[in-house]
């Protein structure tokens, strides 16, 4: 099996970043861009120059999905599922590639519309969506398919019933497939989301002493995954997990690259120049992932190993 063809460091941008100006004038997406709490709203920027900022974020977390996948040398005659495909960029990116790619987003209205916005996104693009279901990932099983990949990247921290979801996701990758999935480790009392420390060891009593935290939505759908709890699961469950030691390098490394995430992540920034300029950075490697986040891991069913 071989790569992607053609991937380089971010290829979703030169993809999407010409359909800006049309997506912003399709109604539901320029309303679903512009009330994403996932840019702070810079009042000195335009409508239109806000939405381009928000679309440019999502393409570049999108990259990051889409550069997980790097190592898991895929074809054409490979099927791909992606938990939680948001927007749809990685599918609508792989598909219009002819890869077969399926992709589940909640359709509720709870989860932040996107499924509903996904769809618009791959109409204008000229994407079938037509395997993009409205499922949350405990309903995978709905999908009456195998997958020889499935993937995540920032989804499982927010998947109230993990256990069942990593079951059902379990029952739908083919013997000799593999799940990869990119999450929060709550081990490190941090929240990237919030940016903010939270109380180690008990990371829900942090709405304690930040009380406004109960009310937030994003606050409530958290489940504080662990490297611990999910050894645990997969153990139950008869599944081969294994962490990969280079995320938090990676991660690291993003502060260079990407300036949005810099942006986005400046809590660490100055961790990072500090390691940098101390030569620490060869050292990270050799952190136990029980000790680093986020946390990159494949699980395959331990039978086939």
């Amino acid at each position: 099996m071989t790569n992607i063809e053609g991937t380089k460091r971010n290829p979703l941008s030169d993809f999407y970043l010409p359909y800006a100006d049309q997506l912003y004038r399709d109604p539901l997406l320029k309303k679903q861009l512009l009330t994403s709490p996932f840019v702070l709203r810079d009042n000195a920027l335009s409508d239109g120059e806000h939405f381009k900022k928000v679309l440019e974020s999502h393409v570049e977390e999108a990259s990051l999905t889409l550069s997980l996948l790097d190592d898991l040398h895929f074809t054409k005659e490979d099927s791909l599922l992606e938990v939680g495909s948001g927007l749809g960029l990685v599918y609508g990116y792989l598909k219009k590639q002819g890869y077969d790619i399926y992709g589940i987003e909640p359709g509720d209205s709870g989860f932040g519309g996107y499924f509903t916005a996904a769809q618009q996104l791959l109409n204008i693009i000229g994407v079938d969506g037509a395997h993009c279901y409205p499922y949350v990932a405990k309903e995978s099983t709905r999908l009456n398919k195998q997958f020889d990949v499935i993937f995540s990247n920032n989804v499982l921290e927010h998947i109230p019933e993990l256990e069942k979801s990593i079951l059902s996701l379990s029952k739908v990758l083919k013997p000799g497939g593999v799940m990869l999935h990119n999450t929060v480790n709550y081990h490190i009392p941090y929240e990237p989301h919030f940016k903010m420390l939270l109380v180690p060891f008990f990371p829900r009593f942090t709405e304690r002493l930040k009380s406004d935290l109960a009310d937030s939505s994003l606050w409530n759908s958290l489940n504080f995954i662990t490297t611990t709890k999910l050894r645990a699961m997969c153990s139950t469950y008869g599944l081969r997990i294994e962490f990969k030691r280079d995320r938090l390098s990676k991660t690291l490394r993003r502060l260079d690259d990407d300036p949005s995430f810099a942006k986005r992540q400046k809590f660490f920034v100055p961790i990072y120049r500090f390691l940098k300029k101390t030569g620490l950075t060869k050292l990270l490697d050799s952190i136990p992932s029980a000790l680093t986040t986020p946390i990159t891991f494949i699980i395959t069913n331990a039978t086939e190993q």
